[in-house]
């Protein structure tokens, strides 16, 4: 297998020692096209923060770039590599365990175990961050919760009986015509989510900010890339990645670090970035925030 990297790297974190990764310096570059920064037998899709890459394999956990303090916490850490804990960009912690979601105010609060159960009662697939709060998937269903100033994100009606703060669940995602939800992705003040029969849907928003994916609201709605099934996507800060049916990539959004892997000051439209490499699959794609992630595959 093989992992490709491109974008924001100013602690190394895209570097890994591949064949095609630049060397170690206190002022790295960022990268402006997807490079080979890790081959290996197996490994899983990599975690990514602002300022490190975690990647498991069947015997470790590779790192690169500056430790967050959460690296530090092996049982946090494994949670976020399972996709079944996220960090929101406020530093609020949601934790899932034993058939609860548990919320942090902090990684101090979580580290003292001072929590507070949000969702109990259920099995979550995945839990997923914003900005300002979280999504998990559960058998199908979307939950979310967080700020009530930033409602669009939360994809439903704040009420007295649907708060903001309050783990409800996303009524516009169920009973869709081509299945139930398989696969989330969050990231600055956008959302996806990925059906059974691979159509995507997005919402989100902020005021005061650019939109990434024009007509997105705080309705969850379809997103069309160039009528493409959609097998997985990946969101950034600012930007957005996905991997089509037909093992295309396209990318949206800004380009400022070169998290798109394509040499254009901003994509606006959905944009088709030329193929990796042949005789080998892409199963996966991942963005950090300011950067994004290819993995690949090679035939035998």
């Amino acid at each position: 297998m093989e992992l490709y990297a491109t974008g924001f790297n100013a602690w190394n974190q895209l570097r890994f020692g591949g064949p095609d990764a630049s060397p170690e310096s206190q002022d790295p570059d960022d990268l402006h096209g997807f490079k080979l920064v890790l081959r290996n037998s197996s490994f899983e899709p990599p975690h990514a923060s602002l300022s490190c890459t975690l990647v498991k394999t069947p015997s470790s956990v590779l790192f690169a770039g500056y430790p967050d303090d959460w690296v530090k916490l092996h049982d946090l850490r494994d949670k976020m590599i399972q996709c079944l804990a996220a960090i929101a960009g406020n530093g609020i912690i949601a934790v899932y365990s034993e058939g609860s979601v548990q919320q942090y105010q902090s990684l101090a609060h979580y580290k003292a175990m001072k929590g507070r159960t949000v969702l109990s009662d259920c099995e979550i697939n995945q839990i997923v961050a914003y900005e300002t709060g979280f999504a998990a998937l559960s058998a199908g269903q979307v939950w979310t919760w967080g700020d009530e100033r930033y409602c669009a994100c939360l994809g439903r009606e704040v009420s007295e009986s649907s708060p903001a703060e309050k783990p409800c669940l996303v009524i516009q995602l169920e009973g869709l015509p081509t299945g139930r939800i398989r696969k989330l992705a969050a990231a600055g003040y956008l959302l996806t989510a990925i059906t059974e029969g691979d159509d995507l849907y997005a919402w989100g928003g902020h005021p005061g900010r650019p939109v990434i994916i024009e007509g997105i609201s705080g309705s969850p709605s379809p997103v069309l890339v160039e009528e493409n099934d959609i097998r997985d996507c990946a969101v950034g800060e600012f930007h957005v990645i996905v991997l089509t049916s037909h093992g295309d990539i396209f990318v949206i959004g800004d380009n400022v670090n070169g998290q798109l892997g394509y040499p254009i000051e901003k994509a606006s439209s959905w944009t088709r970035v030329p193929g990796i490499a042949t005789g080998s699959t892409i199963s996966a794609v991942v963005a950090g925030l300011r950067s994004s992630f290819i993995v690949v595959v090679i035939a035998k």
